[in-house]
């Protein structure tokens, strides 16, 4: 759920960016542009930093041998030979495995995935926001900056 939203996020912001550059491609870019095209990129970075994998190995515990990270490098017999030896001896050991599993996905979700894809919707709806009012204003009072 969180790489689909991540990704949505990025489809927009990118077409967002895409505009914008287009629009000042034109010769001169109004400042309320400048603002929706730095944070449309800025948001759209955030969510591709949500959903980059990490495989690297925690020096703190054991691999888990239901994620692809923990039984890569070894031989499929070594790899069904340790589930079978170890996490699903017993019926106590295999809930084990799968409650673990399910644990450090959630922990990923929890302070990596949302984290980031939170920031990146705060960044794309703060941009929306600057971008508004400043537009606005500029209606109202003239361009900030002239080109």
């Amino acid at each position: 759920m969180a790489d689909n939203k991540a990704n949505m996020l990025i489809g927009a912001t990118f077409v967002v960016f895409t505009l914008a550059i287009g629009q000042s491609q034109a010769g001169t870019i109004s400042l309320p542009l400048l603002i929706l095209a730095i944070s449309a990129f800025g948001s759209a970075g955030l969510a591709a930093l949500a959903v980059m994998p990490s495989v690297r190995p925690r020096k703190d515990s054991s691999p888990n041998m239901l994620f692809f990270g923990g039984f890569s490098k070894i031989s499929e017999d070594e790899f069904i030979d340790h589930l079978l030896e170890t996490e699903l001896r017993t019926q106590e050991s295999t809930y084990r495995a799968m409650l673990r599993d399910i644990y450090q996905m959630g922990q990923i979700l929890e302070h990596k995935k949302y984290r980031f894809l939170g920031w990146a919707y705060r960044v794309f709806l703060i941009g929306l926001t600057l971008t508004f009012v400043t537009y606005v204003y500029e209606q109202f009072a003239g361009p900030i900056f002239q080109s």
